[in-house]
């Protein structure tokens, strides 16, 4: 199957190395299309002023690699449209760090995928909670196992499935579960700049205190992976119904 695979951590990380690898090695054909540096929470930005710079590059495992100037959306625009085609799914990762609960609307990765979704093409996005290689490539055998089930059993139109795996070396298992709406302790750190102006850094990490419950980052801390599909769709359709009482 033609495979296009796309990220938002850039070209040269370890995550989309290890998809590449993955699916090349079950026989895959691969084409990366992936920013050419970091975009990280760059959600389903697009780049609509400027040019994209685009060139050739190696990932192992793929026929064709291209690095691109703009936002993980936009290479796989780009990349369904003009440089591959024929592609016939979209997988997005392996991110650095997992993209569960309401973190999925800051994702790149996750917009990576649902991009392939609007333009037709079943999609996945794969996450995952830490940062070793070994890991990494666990997480994308993870991805290769559930794209298989994918292929017997279709998403619905326009949807993505979001695969998370654990910090772990081994997942306990994988569980389908609903978004969590996460919390964070942030705060904006503030400090001057060499011309005086005033800086603000955003610091924080997620809020441990949160209730746990049947949810995708709950299933996570326990040691499994977790799948939720995904629709672009975010109507929340009986109070909008609602509204046509009163308009």
């Amino acid at each position: 199957m033609k495979i296009l695979i796309s990220n938002d951590d850039g070209i040269t990380a370890p995550g989309i190395h290890a998809l590449s690898r993955a699916f090349a090695e079950a026989g895959h054909d691969v084409a990366v299309i992936a920013p050419d540096a970091q975009r990280s929470a760059a959600s389903h930005s697009m780049t609509l002023f400027a040019p994209l710079k685009v060139r050739k590059a190696h990932v192992p495992g793929a026929r064709l690699a291209f690095a691109v100037s703009g936002t993980p959306a936009d290479c796989v625009k780009l990349g369904l449209r003009n440089l591959c085609p024929e592609a016939e799914f979209v997988v997005s990762g392996v991110n650095h760090g997992y993209n569960a609960g309401s973190d999925v609307l800051y994702s790149g990765t996750v917009a990576a995928a649902m991009e392939g979704a609007l333009e037709g093409r079943p999609a996945m996005a794969v996450s995952l909670a830490g940062s070793r290689e070994d890991t990494y490539d666990r997480a994308a055998q993870t991805a290769l196992r559930v794209f298989d089930v994918l292929r017997e059993k279709h998403l619905p139109p326009l949807c993505v499935l979001n695969l998370n795996y654990p910090g772990v070396d081994d997942a306990r298992g994988i569980k389908a579960a609903p978004l969590k709406r996460m919390r964070y302790t942030d705060v904006y750190a503030q400090e001057r700049g060499e011309a005086g102006e005033c800086l603000y850094h955003l610091r924080g990490n997620v809020d441990e205190t949160v209730e746990e419950g049947e949810d995708d980052f709950t299933w996570l801390r326990r040691g499994y992976a977790t799948v939720t599909v995904l629709s672009f769709d975010m109507t929340e359709k009986d109070a909008t119904n609602a509204l046509r009482t009163v308009l």
